[in-house]
Order: C-alpha cells, then structure tokens, then sequence
C-alpha cells in the first residue's frame, strides 16, 4: 500500500486519543503482542491489530475507516490484556 505523506491526517491519532478507551493508543510501541492473542486474527489474516492501530497512529483516516475489517473485533479484550502499554485496541 502506497500513501502520499499529503493523504496522511497528523490529527487522526489525537482524534482517537480523545476518544473514550483510545487515551492510551499513543504509548503503542508495536509489540505485536495484541495481534499475538487475538483470536479473529488467528482466523482471519486481514485482521491485525497491530497494523490497525500503526495507521492509526500515521494519520490514515481515510483508509482505517473505510476497513470493513476494523468491525471483526470481538471484544474479547484479550489485546488489552496482552498489552504492556495497555493499550484499550477493543475499546478504540
């Protein structure tokens, strides 16, 4: 995937971060310890939450929203559980 850096919204990440369980999501340091221990990513390989929140955090609005596949999340929490940042990925 190619994005022009002038496609990219700086704002995006401090959008979330204002957003109830999104307070953390800038502390991610990429551990991939939530996609680890996510069951819908053990089904599905387009789920990864990981790489969700990294375009989170490099401002690609466009292209998070429109994912239909940021719905898969089953609010396990298991993420958050694995997180070291406790980062709230199911409550984002």
């Amino acid at each position: 995937m190619t994005v022009a850096l002038n496609e990219l919204d700086t704002k995006f990440k401090y959008d979330v971060a204002n957003e109830p369980g999104g307070e953390n999501i800038k502390l991610c340091f990429a551990c991939g310890l939530c996609t680890a221990s996510c069951p819908v990513a053990d089904i599905d390989q387009k789920f990864n939450p990981r790489r969700i929140i990294h375009m989170v955090l490099l401002g690609m609005r466009k292209e998070v929203l429109s994912s239909d596949t940021i719905w898969f999340c089953i609010q396990c929490y298991n993420c958050q559980g694995h997180c070291p940042q406790n980062v709230d990925f199911a409550g984002v």
